[in-house]
């Protein structure tokens, strides 16, 4: 697994609208992410956000640039063909009044959160250039790997998603979706060793990527892993052509 191209040999690059377009019509199925939650018995999201085209400047209009978008995860498939997003984010909050909280953003509010480690490539030291590195990439996995089996020591059921340019460890355990951020802020010092984004494992930041949504920066689909095949998983058929 170790000497294997990760990103398959298929460009790192960002996907145009209309490459995103194609992918949303055609590859892209909100049952799909349903099953994935039922499957793993979690809850569905009760609130998620698209991000445009802030970082690539690929915009179905120009007035979206730098802006969230939330909304209910009902209106998922309006809002992927209204705005054509660059990147599908879930709320990993649970909420009382998920309605209230869309008409004052305010977030803070919640019963629990859903915890998750992001390990990226991007934290990794390295002097490469681009979007993504595959030595940074496959480090990733590996701590990715390691990590999931040090936190099985303290939880039942830990799975890890490809992110597109890293991996996210999701803690499913009831237990770990009561921890208040402290308890977060404590464990994520425990693991500080690791390339992760703390503010997402400390309750700083709730939302985390849509699996099987598009990472429109690199081209990459977000990729629960299962198996090996996975890595072919992750790549869009309009890097195939």
């Amino acid at each position: 697994m170790k000497n294997k191209n990760i990103s398959e040999n298929f460009e790192f690059r960002a996907a145009t609208l209309e490459e995103r377009k194609e992918f949303y019509k055609k590859e892209f199925s909100v049952e799909k992410i349903k099953n994935w939650f039922k499957k793993n018995k979690m809850p569905l999201p009760q609130l998620c956000a698209i991000d445009s085209g802030s970082e690539t400047g690929f915009l179905i209009n120009k007035k979206y640039k730098n802006i969230m978008l939330y909304f209910e995860f009902t209106e998922l498939k309006k809002k992927i063909e209204k705005y054509i997003p660059e990147d599908i984010y879930y709320d990993r909050n649970v909420y009382a009044e998920p309605k209230k909280v869309l008409e004052n953003l305010n977030f803070k509010n919640y019963l629990k959160q859903e915890l998750v480690f992001d390990v990226d490539s991007n934290n990794i030291k390295c002097n490469h250039q681009g979007l993504v590195c595959e030595k940074c990439l496959k480090k990733a996995y590996d701590f990715a790997i390691k990590m999931k089996k040090i936190l099985e020591k303290q939880f039942k059921k830990v799975i890890i998603v490809y992110s597109g340019r890293g991996f996210h460890l999701h803690v499913l355990d009831e237990k770990a979706y009561c921890l208040d951020n402290t308890e977060r802020k404590k464990l994520s010092k425990k693991l500080s060793d690791f390339p992760i984004d703390p503010w997402v494992s400390g309750g700083n930041i709730s939302l985390i990527r849509m699996p099987f949504s598009l990472h429109g920066e690199v081209s990459r689909i977000v990729t629960p892993i299962e198996n090996d095949s996975w890595k072919k998983s992750a790549i869009p058929n309009f890097l195939k052509i």
